[in-house]
């Protein structure tokens, strides 16, 4: 049966409700009746894995709705040995893109890390929908303004603390997730950990090795990192 790009799009935001994980907080998305007022404005589009949705660099003019799937949020240095750090993951009921309201460059990349689905919506049609809808203005500038946050985290993370605190800091935060029963990423490799804290695949296998003999750290048969006892301070 032939479906409209708004039908198709409540199809998907029906089927995410219906799903048994439990949807994203606010602190990682906009409320529901946001989400959903936003992505009904969008077209449904599918994504195949390692599909760069965002380029660091261009002006944007879209937003992404998550409908499936996970995506990273990197960027990217401008050496001769360019290395990534990850800024942040995004699965269902995330918002990526904010950018484009204003107009200007992105300041940072995104990409598919499996199959995705993502309600596309033009940065011209979210602008006119904030003129008349107070609420959805209040929640993407909340949106905002927790981005602006977690930059901010990462950023004191990467130039004021070593790699073993930035590390130790993703364990403990992947732990609360796992207590929350909060959606979560895929598991993560060594290599995986490395770009998120910004150092080497080596020194990331380096501490976990001895996290684990340490009884700290235990490698579940899901290949989930699992803290078992409270992390020493220093390394």
């Amino acid at each position: 049966m032939w479906h409209t790009p708004q039908e198709q799009t409540q199809l998907y935001i029906d089927a995410m409700n219906d799903s048994s994980t439990p949807p994203s907080s606010l602190l990682d998305g906009l409320a529901p009746d946001c989400l959903h007022t936003l992505a009904l404005q969008g077209q449904v589009r599918h994504y195949r894995k390692n599909t760069l949705l965002i380029q660091e660099g261009d002006v944007g003019t879209q937003l992404y709705v998550v409908l499936n799937g996970s995506l990273r949020e990197f960027a990217m240095s401008q050496d001769s040995k360019p290395r990534e750090i990850t800024l942040s993951m995004a699965g269902r009921g995330e918002l990526l893109g904010l950018l484009a309201l204003e107009g200007g460059q992105h300041c940072s990349s995104v990409i598919t890390l499996g199959p995705s689905v993502c309600a596309v919506v033009s940065a011209e049609s979210v602008r006119v929908l904030l003129q008349y809808d107070p609420r959805l203005a209040m929640a993407l500038l909340q949106r905002a303004l927790q981005r602006l946050r977690l930059a901010t985290q990462t950023t004191c993370l990467a130039l004021f603390s070593d790699a073993y605190s930035r590390l130790s800091a993703l364990l403990q935060r992947q732990h609360i997730y796992l207590i929350a029963q909060a959606p979560n990423p895929a598991p993560m490799t060594h290599a995986q950990m490395a770009q998120h804290i910004g150092c080497s695949r080596e020194m990331v296998s380096r501490i976990m090795k001895e996290l684990v003999q340490g009884g700290y750290v235990v490698r579940e048969p899901d290949r989930q990192y699992r803290v078992c006892r409270r992390l020493p301070m220093r390394w």
